[in-house]
């Protein structure tokens, strides 16, 4: 939180507090810093799961985009075959067993 830049009525006026009321502000302030570190935490671990997160989704893309070049690989292989069995059949050179 950005500090006042105005002054409050607490240090405009001394107060002398009561006892009980002294209690109950430190309740309160010890409770909000509770509540703080609480929320520090919780993002922490928040954070620490995003990390974890992009990180399997990263191994997970390696792994898809290696599948995805192999599958290339394997297609333009059988291209490159026909291919070859094509020009082998417009030179004149015929083999029955082989298929296109």
């Amino acid at each position: 939180m950005k500090p006042q830049h105005r002054t409050t009525y607490l240090q405009k006026r001394t107060v002398v507090l009561e006892p009980e009321e002294k209690k109950a502000i430190a309740a309160v302030q010890q409770m909000r810093a509770v509540r703080k570190d609480q929320i520090v935490r919780r993002r922490e671990k928040q954070e620490g799961r995003a990390q974890q997160r992009q990180m399997r989704k990263q191994k997970d893309e390696d792994w898809k985009d290696e599948k995805r070049k192999e599958e290339r690989k394997g297609h333009m292989r059988i291209a490159g075959i026909k291919a070859k069995r094509q020009a082998e059949v417009d030179e004149g050179v015929s083999n029955k067993r082989r298929k296109l």
